[in-house]
């Protein structure tokens, strides 16, 4: 079982947006570099279709990027809600953030939390404006901490 710490869930970064954005640059300057040439070379026309290969691949990333935007801000407003979360929490708990670690990356009923050496169960209400712990025990004690 994977935790995480609040100072992480914080400060976590992904790295597949750098990537897809910069898959996009590179099709953007193929296609830039492919119509130059084509204009250059108005006979040639193996520029041209340089050019529109680059296009087509540069609208395809675009589409697929689109897709992973609307999905990536919904994870990433939910991280923003954890790292919020994870600080209310400690201050609450009277704890530091340096003890405190969540099972998953994201607000959600049911996760575990890991104060110190001890583990609970958080239980949310339905609007979320609360929450419940019970003491729970590990039944495998092998825990990954990610901090």
């Amino acid at each position: 079982m994977t935790f995480y710490s609040a100072d992480y869930l914080a400060k976590h970064s992904s790295i597949n947006d750098t990537i897809g954005i910069s898959l996009m640059v590179i099709a953007f300057i193929l296609m830039a570099v492919g119509a130059v040439a084509f204009m250059r070379n108005r006979m040639q026309t193996r520029y041209r279709e340089l050019s529109i290969i680059a296009l087509l691949f540069f609208l395809f990333l675009a589409g697929a990027r689109y897709t992973d935007y609307e999905q990536a801000k919904s994870l990433d407003n939910q991280r923003t809600q954890m790292s919020s979360f994870g600080k209310q929490f400690a201050k609450a708990q009277g704890i530091s953030t340096k003890q405190l670690f969540f099972n998953t990356k994201t607000v959600s009923d049911g996760m575990l939390v890991k104060i110190a050496k001890k583990y609970y169960r958080l239980t949310m209400s339905t609007d979320q404006q609360s929450y419940n712990l019970t003491r729970v025990y590990l039944v495998n004690s092998e825990v990954k901490v990610i901090k």
